[in-house]
C-alpha cells in the first residue's frame, strides 16, 4: 500500500474512533488537575490558620462564599 492511502486510512481510523465523543480541552484539563493538587495540599495543612492563610494568598477573601465553603470542606475533612 502506499504511503497516501494509508495515511488515508489512519486518518479514517483516528476519525471513526474519536466520533461521538466531545473534544478534550487541554488547558482546562490543566487548570482543573492545578486545583486539584492545589486544594489537596490545602487539606494536608495543621492548623487551621495556615489553611486561612493560604486560601488568602490564593486570592480568596475571609467571608466570601467560596473562602467559607473551602473552609467548611477542610474542617470536615479535619474532624
Amino acid at each position: 500500500m502506499d504511503k497516501k492511502k494509508v495515511d488515508d486510512l489512519r486518518e479514517a481510523m483516528t476519525e471513526d474512533i474519536s466520533r461521538g465523543r466531545r473534544p478534550v480541552h487541554s488547558e482546562s484539563k490543566r487548570t482543573k488537575k492545578a486545583r486539584t493538587d492545589q486544594m489537596r495540599m490545602l487539606l494536608t495543612l495543621a492548623t487551621e490558620q495556615e489553611f486561612v492563610t493560604a486560601m488568602r494568598a490564593a486570592g480568596l477573601e475571609p467571608g466570601s462564599p467560596r473562602f467559607l465553603e473551602a473552609l467548611k470542606i477542610w474542617r470536615g475533612f479535619r474532624a
